[in-house]
């Protein structure tokens, strides 16, 4: 549903995903009263929270109003988790998430991004499905790579063993 829609229904702990760009998705958690908790790059602020590139290595934990951060983009709550884990109680991720505002912590889009920050509130792990497709993709680029090499290699091989023979 759309933040944007009066069918928006956040419980306070409750992970709030913001589609953006090119298939992103920035994660934030919700805190209560229209607020959330969130990995922002350092200085920026609502629109601009998610634009890490991978040399970013600097994020600082944010508060702020939900409505600023989507700028009317839809988000949802997607406790997909939930069927995997068990939440921590809601009085300890809003505690956790508002004792961790105004730190700067290590960023790393595939290792340690908005996504692996509020699973880690909720849930106590770390988890990030989105840098997990990443890596899956970068994964099997790479042994495509290798495949097109290795044949290109035997190929080669065999048309020199061929034109040895004669």
């Amino acid at each position: 549903m759309s933040n944007q829609q009066s069918g928006f229904k956040a419980k306070p702990g409750d992970l709030i995903e913001i589609p953006r760009t090119l298939g992103y998705k920035h994660w934030a958690i919700y805190i209560g009263h229209g607020d959330i908790v969130h990995l922002a790059s350092d200085g920026a602020s609502g629109d601009v929270s998610f634009r890490f590139s991978s040399s970013a290595d600097v994020a600082v934990i944010k508060k702020e109003p939900l409505t600023e951060v989507t700028r009317g983009d839809p988000c949802y709550v997607n406790n997909r988790s939930d069927t995997r884990f068990e939440a921590l109680p809601v009085d300890k991720i809003i505690n956790k998430a508002k004792q961790s505002i105004g730190q700067k912590v290590y960023y790393d889009v595939l290792k340690q991004n908005c996504e692996h920050f509020v699973n880690a509130l909720r849930y106590g792990k770390e988890i990030s499905y989105q840098a997990n497709d990443v890596n899956l993709v970068i994964g099997v680029g790479s042994i495509a790579t290798a495949a097109v090499v290795g044949v290109g290699a035997i190929l080669a091989f065999l048309w020199n063993v061929g034109h040895h023979k004669q």
